[in-house]
């Protein structure tokens, strides 16, 4: 059976802040049965776990702050209301930063098994989510691998394939690397160019990267072989959409992405 589809909702941050309801029952009727929340722009936490209910969707993945110091019990609190079973960071504390050095690598390591620990006794599990600066090398290792041999599985590992095909590797070969961690993955499609110059921007849910051009593209559209990418999942129980940008009507890229990923047997929707 094909991983259940999700949305990771950052893609529609802003029709969300202008409608947010609007915004979500869009995504329901689209078949999504699940959406991976990144903050909650145009609404709160409580507004949108009643409106997921009445909708029928679940949020089992969620882009949010480690659960470690001041803030952990406000984020367990959270993700328990909404239902979340991953608790994926969508950048590392620190950003970039925390891949620039061996020791700070270590050191971001080390904070995901704090979080694992803080979560392990409510069935929670802390994810990392990669772009491609984390994916370069450090000496003659890859740093994710480094990230990897640092952390026990029970941290998982979303893989973006999009950032991983942008870093040069190969998504087909990465997926199987990591294994039994893959339990949610972005099939995020693009046009892969190293000519693309990004950089950081402070958002709600956490930092992200942002392009003066805009490389995303609906699944199906772009240069990563999604198709190829799928014969090497074997650990995955969600496949998300997401397009951090996009030239065009977002949510009209979401429902091709969708179309295509159910289509092609990729994912599973509710139609």
């Amino acid at each position: 059976m094909p991983p259940q589809i999700t949305v990771q909702l950052y893609s529609v941050r802003d029709q969300a802040s202008a409608d947010y309801e609007g915004t979500i029952r869009s995504i329901a009727d689209m078949g999504f049965g699940c959406v991976e929340p990144a903050g909650y722009p145009g609404s709160s936490a409580e507004k949108a776990a009643k409106l997921f209910q009445e909708l029928g969707l679940s949020a089992p993945t969620a882009h949010i702050a480690l659960p470690i110091g001041d803030q952990k019990n406000e984020i367990i609190e959270q993700a328990l209301m909404m239902g979340h079973k991953y608790l994926i960071t969508g950048c590392p504390p620190g950003f970039q930063d925390a891949y620039s050095s061996l020791d700070s690598i270590k050191a971001t390591a080390d904070l995901y098994c704090q979080a694992a620990e803080n979560l392990a006794p409510h069935g929670l599990q802390v994810g990392y989510h990669n772009h491609d600066w984390d994916l370069g090398l450090i000496g003659e290792q890859r740093k994710y691998q480094l990230f990897l041999e640092q952390t026990p599985e029970t941290v998982i590992y979303e893989a973006d394939i999009f950032w991983v095909a942008r870093a040069g590797l190969d998504p087909v070969a990465f997926i199987k690397e990591i294994g039994a961690r893959g339990k949610a993955l972005h099939f995020k499609d693009g046009i892969v160019s190293t000519q693309e110059k990004f950089t950081a921007a402070k958002t709600e849910s956490g930092d992200v990267m942002v392009s003066d051009s805009i490389p995303f593209r609906a699944a199906g559209t772009g240069q990563v072989d999604l198709l190829a990418a799928y014969k090497a999942v074997e650990h995955a129980e969600y496949i998300a959409v997401e397009l951090d940008a996009f030239e065009g009507d977002m949510l009209q890229a979401v429902k091709q992405s969708y179309d295509y990923l159910t289509s092609n047997g990729i994912a599973q929707g509710t139609k």
